[in-house]
């Protein structure tokens, strides 16, 4: 991967792939090319698919589903959510054509079958047609442990997370536990590749004399010490693998000093070096943090990483150390490790651990290291919610290796568990082509130059964005292309689009270039098409120089070669500033810019833009010194922790990058600021302390090189720091370095405090806070959500780390945002909270129905090792409502039986006319009063009863919870007097005509239906997730009289649907609805009287004969919005009220929630995420950039962005519509509809209806519309206000193009450019901005913007002018390769117009838009 291919225009997302609903990818894509074959990517996923695509097309090749999944539902465990299959990544042996891998299932490949009947097996299959290999796939279970016999292999109680590895003929996987449930031992597995041999050896980490052992698979007593590693493989050098195991249950080390050499039965949060011989495995080698118990008690598992195996010839030592390895962890220490000699346990000076280094990060760590060989070897870090961490390699005065930090990125990771490893490529090996690559379950795929910059910087690369990504994830590349796969089910392929015209030198290697010199380089090219002519060429960096003169001037045909010099000059560049020179002082080193030929091609779908790396390495004849890192930042120490015995590491490097020798003249340090304008800075010498050099207040080097002392040129000394204070406070000093290559310092800042503490309590029923870890919601009506929340706050003096989450996810009783709230890897501040809301959200019943339980919980645990594992327990008893007589416990002495279908003769015979106030309460006591047995009631008014045995069982099953309903072979027959007691809902003259009827699991198909005199009495109805499949629908007389109802995620599907005579009264009427209408007739009175939000319709023919129509459903645009970034602490809308997430997430979906909580504003943010508060935080950012998420229910809108939130604040209503131009909102009243009594092409007068208890009819009108004008020219159909001007060219470089990228994504449409414009607009006017009133769309996938007409702009036509169709809409154009379609808003009045340029007016009344050529509605 080239950074100029990378960081230019030609690189961007090539395709995406989705299948199957809630598939995901854990497992990382592989690339793959058989011999004399096409590239392939092979894919494996949560519901055992298997897939080949080709490389670079994505078409597919292969597919198959190995075995049906395992169900996330059988364990209580929301890691990983609805199946677990494939989780591991797979290997592929290029030997063999084969690819192997673990998938979870269950016995006899069956669907379902609970956790006992969970099992693993091992296949492998041909990667070309996906068929089995012969004597494959190999069951796992009942395999027994080679270390410990009683110990056997159990599928369901275990998880296979990490990648495999291969090795001499054997496949190694290695097994953990789900959320820490059920009794596992986290196992190492090997099975050979031969058929017939199946598994050749199991390890057990642990095992007796030392480990628990239980025969209850439910009893979590197996030991533990799982193997995870956040996905990252066994680590392996050839005979041998590493593994790291994270919580445990045996410590038989106990507090006693251990080599690594002598047997260990309890492998616990330990580094493992297995020996392997002939497949089989056995212990070598063991490191096992001092503090590891303490690690057990606060789940901060050393093995949330893997082990890294750094490159031998790089990283290494003077003094002997061969071979590095590192480990990273939860606990936020990095562990450097000589890989020959791990260092057992409590081995190192005062029973500390033996090992090179520790490195001290801010947070915990998931994923591992990454290495990057090149320029002097560096090591990458990303802890959880702060930047990525660069450290360099360097020696010590004895020759041990000793890593220094020397810059970290700008931005952060994302605030919660999931980034991957940092991954490294560069360009055939070459210094200067360094890309650190890092997954973000938030931020997408990011990319940085490898080497920091001067300032410590990691230099982003900017690249289009991908959306949050699957958690631990790492890139696959193949020949210029990567592929990730993201938290949308999509896998993406990334790389450079279109075909190169010219095959130029590159990258160009200058070599060393001494500082004051020059050197030139010619740079050879070949044409690989017609070229047209060659534009000419830029460079950025102007020490880099070439002429446009020594190009061809002409044209070229294919196969035509010629070069040009490139000359690196450095005559006007110093090592020194120097007073008034024009140019500043630089430092050896590598360099790297990039040069850019142009070109006017002769034929089509090829770059007319080349890029090509220039790198060389600036050199100094004289001495050069480097300090680096410019700041050492310790963090914070614990005062009386067991970590505050040793205080904190880190090391700074004195380099020589000159040419001659480097002598240290002298040290000091300061505790003042380098900058301080109040006066002479005050140094202080240093001295020397039992510890060591003092190199300021709280600092000491254990190392310090003498004063006099040389560094050869060339060379570095890496030089050991420790930080350590029994004082509670914060501390920093300025160290400099005097030599006779210059000075530079570098600044130390730590700080000690005392150790976070938490408190954790629940919210009780009156809203007071109770510290005992139950929450017992006590009786929950049925039908009703009812919200309480789990608090941790920190009372201790440092930052507390939440180190274990595992919330409830169950039907009934579930956490409100479960992967959000109280994360793994949150980080409380002193004197904070973190709050984790949970539901009981009780299902609706039957009234009469008897109570249930529900009960769980919600396991949690910090970093303060005094809190250890809390349990918080969770019940509630869910009711129906009693009807009739009641027991004096409240029990209704009537329980319900269900819907019975009535019989001739009746079933009961008893009939009493009731009236109309008759309800089943009514008759209930009725019956009781007569001493009779059962009660029913029908046709609203009439109540049955009898004293018969039994009802005759011919009742629809199941008609309240799943309502499910089986009528067959029923044609021309029709059903009278059909009564269902459904939540108070009576349905009576009830004519059903039909073919088929199925209403199973909330999915309705209705084949010619026809509906006579309905009426419906809805009160309290709650319905989600509803599919209505109509082919003909016929209602007549129909009266709907609805109170309190909430809709959510209706989809209808009609086809000819006619309504006569429709009466609605509505109130209090949430809705959000997607109707697709084929053909609608209504005819007669058709009057809403209350605003219906959200709604969707889709009409292929509609007949408008005789109807009130227009502004049926109006949606309420009352609300402002403006983008906000999120407080470092806390949320945008704080104190957050109320939340809610869900994939179906709509602005008007949240604005509506928030309003049914009471709340003022309604914020959105990371595609999905609703809160709903009554005030904004004071540290959050207003009109701040980076609203750029499309929301998951509607990719036409935009739902905030990573720590960024569209916020809607409710206003007073207006009361009536008002005319404004295409770019602003119709205000209307929240509580009346506006109507036209009189619509016509040109004006609209309006009649108001109030929403209230009260029914307003009035008599429709007739629809009157002019016809449309002729015209020779046809107009333009307009688009949400905008009217297409047709395609037009960018401006030819070096001239910029003359709008504002606000936008790029992969659901691009014209309608989502429009939305991202509408957001940007509402902050450019709260700026006083002018409003964007032109756009323009490129790419596919880009969104441009304008505030006036654009002049001088060339029109294109013909096959290939915005060829390219809009990545999120089929059948729509959205711009070329360096062209745009250009739209312009309809009421916008521009004064004057680019070429072939149309000018518009138009005006707006009543949300209506009319331009001058036809109507549009």
């Amino acid at each position: 991967m080239q950074p100029s291919i990378v960081g230019s225009t030609s690189f961007g997302i090539l395709w995406t792939k989705t299948y199957n609903p809630k598939e995901r990818w854990y497992a990382k894509p592989l690339v793959y090319t058989p011999p004399g074959q096409k590239q392939l990517v092979f894919t494996a996923s949560n519901q055992n698919w298997i897939r080949t695509v080709d490389a670079v097309t994505g078409a597919a090749i292969n597919t198959r589903q190995v075995q049906p999944p395992f169900l996330q539902s059988d364990l209580g465990c929301p890691d990983m959510p609805d199946f677990i299959g494939i989780v591991g990544t797979p290997v592929i042996d290029p030997n063999t054509d084969t690819a192997y891998f673990f998938a979870k299932g269950y016995q006899n490949n069956a669907a379902s079958g609970g956790v006992a009947k969970g099992t693993y097996k091992f296949y492998a299959v041909n990667v070309l047609d996906l068929t089995d290999r012969p004597g494959f796939p190999v069951l796992i279970d009942g395999h027994n442990a080679d270390n410990d016999p009683a110990r056997y292999f159990i599928g369901g109680t275990v998880l296979q997370r990490p990648s495999l590895t291969l090795i001499d003929g054997n496949v190694y996987g290695t097994f953990g536990g789900h959320c820490d449930l059920f009794n596992y031992t986290g196992m190492v597995a090997s099975v050979s590749t031969q058929p017939g041999v199946g598994v050749t050896s199991m390890f057990a980490m642990e095992a007796a004399p030392g480990g628990p052992s239980t025969l209850d698979i439910m009893e979590q007593k197996g030991g533990k010490a799982g193997i995870w590693m956040s996905g990252m493989a066994p680590a392996t050098d050839g005979a041998r693998i590493f593994v790291v195991t994270g919580n445990g249950q045996g410590h038989e080390n106990k507090d006693t000093p251990a080599s690594g050499r002598t047997p260990l039965s309890t492998l616990d949060e330990v580094v493992a070096n297995m020996g392997i011989s002939g497949g089989k495995l056995s212990l070598q080698d063991y490191f096992e943090p001092y503090e590891y118990i303490g690690m057990d008690a606060a789940d901060r598992d050393l093995g949330s990483g893997g082990v890294t195996l750094l490159d031998p010839s790089v990283f290494k030592g003077t003094n002997g150390v061969r071979r590095m390895a590192i480990t990273i962890g939860k606990n936020g220490k990095a562990y450097i490790m000589n890989a020959d000699n791990l260092g057992g346990f409590k081995n190192g000076p005062g029973a500390t651990d033996n090992i090179l280094q520790t490195i001290i990060c801010p947070n915990a760590v998931f994923g591992g290291a990454g290495s990057y060989p090149l320029e002097g070897g560096f090591i990458y870090f990303t802890p959880v919610g702060f930047p990525t961490l660069v450290y360099k390699l360097g020696l010590d005065q004895k020759g041990s290796p000793l890593f220094s930090k020397v810059g970290q990125s700008t931005d952060n990771s994302a605030g919660r568990v999931g980034v991957g490893v940092p991954t490294v490529t560069s360009y055939k090996g070459q210094p200067g082509t360094g890309i650190v690559w890092v997954t973000d379950v938030d931020g997408g795929l990011k990319a940085y130059k490898a080497v920091p910059d001067a300032s410590g910087n990691l230099v982003r690369i900017n690249i289009p964005p991908t959306g949050g990504l699957n958690k631990f994830q790492r890139p696959a590349f193949g020949d210029g292309r990567l592929y990730v796969t993201d938290t949308n089910a999509r896998v993406i392929c990334m790389g450079s689009p279109v075909s190169i015209p010219l095959n130029c030198t590159g990258p160009v290697d200058f070599g060393d270039v001494t500082i004051g010199t020059t050197k030139t380089v010619r740079v050879q090219c070949t044409a690989l098409i017609p070229i047209t002519k060659i534009n000419g060429l830029t460079i950025p960096n102007p020490t880099f120089q070439a002429s446009n003169a020594s190009l061809p001037q002409g044209s070229l045909a294919k196969g035509d070669t010629f070069s040009f010099p490139v000359t690196w000059n450095l005559t006007q560049t110093s090592i020194q500033d120097e007073n008034g020179a024009s140019f500043s002082a630089i430092s050896p080193g590598v360099k790297t810019s990039s040069l850019v030929i142009s070109t006017t091609n002769g034929v089509a779908q090829y770059s007319n833009q080349l890029p090509i790396t220039l790198q060389g390495n600036e050199v100094s004849d004289a001495a050069f010194l480097s300090l680096s890192p410019p700041e050492v930042d310790f963090g914070g120490v614990v005062v009386g922790s067991p970590g505050a015995a040793t205080g904190l590491d880190s090391a700074f490097i004195i380099a020589n990058i000159g040419s001659s020798p480097l002598q240290i003249l002298g040290y000091a340090y300061t505790g003042t600021d380098m900058d301080d304008d109040d006066g002479a800075l005050t140094f202080s010498n240093v001295t020397q302390t039992q510890g060591g050099s003092k190199i300021g207040d709280g600092f000491t080097s254990s190392d310090l090189p003498a004063t006099g002392s040389f560094v050869a040129a060339g060379q570095s000394l890496t030089v050991p720091i420790n930080f350590n204070s029994a004082e509670v406070g914060n501390f920093q000093s300025v160290f400099t370095v005097w030599t006779n290559g210059g000075s530079k310092y570098t600044l130390l800042t730590g700080s000690a405090t005392t150790a976070p503490i938490a408190k954790l309590e629940v919210e009780t029923s009156e809203g007071g806070w109770d510290g005992s870890g139950i929450m017992d919601f006590g009786t929950v009506p049925a039908g009703t959500t009812v919200t309480r929340r789990i608090r941790i706050c920190n009372v201790g003096g440092s930052p507390l780390l939440v180190t274990k989450s595992k919330p409830p996810l169950q039907p009934e009783l579930l956490a409100q945002n479960p992967f959000a709230d109280l994360h793994e890897g949150l980080s409380i501040a002193q004197s904070e909270c973190a709050y984790g809301p949970v539901d009981i959200a009780a299902a609706p019943l039957a009234p009469n129905n008897p109570s249930h339980d529900v009960s769980d919980v919600w396991v949690l645990n910090t970093d303060d090792l005094t809190f250890g594992v809390r349990e918080v327990q969770i019940r509630a008893t869910i009711v129906s409502r009693q009807l009739g007589p009641t027991y004096d416990n409240g029990t209704a002495k009537y329980a319900y039986l269900g819907c019975y279908s009535d019989l001739n003769p009746r079933q009961l015979q008893k009939l009493y006319e009731l009236g109309t106030a008759n309800e089943n309460g009514v008759c209930q006591t009725k019956c009781q009063s007569l001493g009779y047995r059962f009660a029913g009631t029908e046709y609203k008014i009439q109540c049955f009863l009898d004293d018969i045995q039994d009802i005759v069982d011919v009742h629809v099953n199941g008609c309240l919870h799943h309502l499910c309903i089986v009528f067959q072979d029923l044609d021309n027959h029709e059903l009278h007097g059909i009564v269902l007691d459904l939540w108070e809902l009576i349905i009576f003259n009830v004519t059903l005509i039909f073919s088929e009827l199925i209403v199973c699991n909330n999915i309705l198909i209705i084949s010619d239906l026809i509906v006579h005199n309905i009426i419906l009495n809805l009160f309290e109805l709650v319905v989600y997730d509803i599919i209505l499949n109509f082919k003909q629908l016929i209602n007549y007389n129909v009266t709907l009289i609805l109170s309190d109802l909430i809709v959510h995620n209706i989809i209808l599907n009609l086809f000819e649907l006619i309504i006569y005579n429709v009466t609605l009264i509505l109130s209090d009427l949430i809705v959000h609805i997607v109707l697709n209408l084929v053909e609608l007739n209504i005819h007669n009175h058709f009057i809403y009287v209350v605003l219906s939000h959200n709604l969707t319709i889709n009409v292929k023919h509609i007949d408008k004969s005789d109807i009130f129509h227009h502004s049926i459903f109006d949606s309420i645009p009352n609300l402002n919005i403006r983008c906000y970034q999120d407080a470092p602490t806390n949320k945008a809308v704080y104190p957050v009220s109320f939340r809610y997430a869900t994939d179906l997430m709509t602005i008007q979906l949240c604005q509506d929630y928030c309003k049914s909580k009471g709340t003022t504003y309604a914020g959105i943010e990371y595609h999905r995420e609703c809160y709903c508060g009554n005030s904004i935080a004071s540290n959050a950012v207003a009109n701040a950039p980076g609203c750029t998420m499309t929301c998951t229910g509607n990719t036409s809108e935009i739902c905030g962005g990573s720590n960024r939130m569209n916020v809607y604040q409710a206003v007073g209503s207006s009361g009536s519509s008002s005319s404004s131009s295409s770019l602003s909102s119709t205000s209307v009243s929240s509580g009346a509809v506006t109507l036209p009594t009189t619509p016509t092409s040109t004006s609209t007068t309006t009649t108001t209806f109030s929403s209230s208890s009260t029914t307003t009819t009035t008599p429709p009108s007739t629809l009157k519309t002019t016809p449309r004008p002729s015209s020779t020219t046809p107009t333009p159909t307009p688009t949400k206000g905008f009217l297409s001007q047709g395609c037009y060219a960018e401006p030819p470089a070096p001239t910029r193009k003359p709008m504002t990228q606000i936008l790029a994504s992969d659901a691009m449409s014209p309608a989502l450019c429009i939305s991202a414009l509408a957001s940007a607009n509402r902050a450019r006017a709260l700026a006083s901005s002018a409003p964007y009133a032109v756009f323009g769309l490129e790419y596919a996938r880009e969104c441009w913007a304008a505030e006036t007409l654009v002049r001088g702009q060339t029109s294109l036509v013909g096959d290939r002018a915005c060829d390219l169709a809009c990545k999120g809409e089929a059948g729509v154009r959205c711009g070329g390769r360096g062209m745009y379609d250009y739209y312009v808003a309809t009421g916008f009045l521009g004064s004057g117009t680019g070429t072939g340029m149309r000018g518009v007016e138009g005006t707006r009344t009543s949300g209506v838009v009319r331009s001058t050529g036809r109507a549009v509605g």
